[in-house]
């Protein structure tokens, strides 16, 4: 039986908007009895590996009952992120990817390597961070989305340029996604 995505996606869309995830790509392989489906989701935080256990479990529940689309046939059920270099393709990639260094290709052909800065409210540009060339200082570009032919997040092996980091609107030092971090000194023992 070969599965259609869209019939797929139908019934694990629910499950996953319920989950706070956002699906970013089915991958499905019919073949036969070692046919696979896999769910690519995030999110604005990032989902952990507990989160991603129970969407696994939801989804499998929820395939089991489906069998006008699954048919009762066998197959793997995986679910996963995008990994470390995704691609940039929706304002919403490019919003999570702030601060990240980034390879893109502009539909004129021109490259960039590039640390991602704020998206515009409106969602159809984004302030980028080129490195400034032997010494010289970092500078940003604002991109339309529509002028980028394919985006893809790369992973750095040094620790960033705190200019860059600046530029992209990340406080270097500081974590930005969600609480303050935790005091490690110690001085809250005293308090206890």
């Amino acid at each position: 039986m070969a599965y259609d995505e869209a019939a797929v996606r139908a019934v694990i869309t629910p499950h996953l908007e319920a989950a706070g995830l956002d699906l970013e790509q089915v991958k499905i392989n019919n073949a036969g009895p070692k046919s696979s489906i896999a769910v690519v989701v995030d999110s604005d935080a990032g989902p952990t590996l507990d989160g991603l256990a129970e969407v696994a479990r939801a989804l499998s529940a929820a395939v089991d009952e489906a069998d006008e689309v699954f048919g009762g046939q066998a197959f793997t059920l995986e679910v996963t992120t995008p990994g470390a270099e995704r691609p940039l393709a929706e304002p919403r990639h490019w919003r999570r990817a702030r601060g990240r260094q980034a390879a893109i290709e502009l539909r004129d052909g021109t490259t960039l390597l590039a640390r991602v800065g704020p998206l515009a409210d409106d969602g159809t540009t984004v302030t980028v961070v080129l490195p400034g060339a032997k010494g010289a200082a970092p500078t940003t570009r604002d991109l339309d989305l529509g002028d980028v032919a394919a985006a893809t997040v790369r992973v750095e092996f040094r620790r960033p340029n705190p200019q860059e980091m600046e530029l992209s609107g990340i406080t270097p030092g500081r974590v930005e996604s969600g609480a303050e971090p935790e005091d490690l000194t110690g001085d809250d023992a005293d308090e206890e």
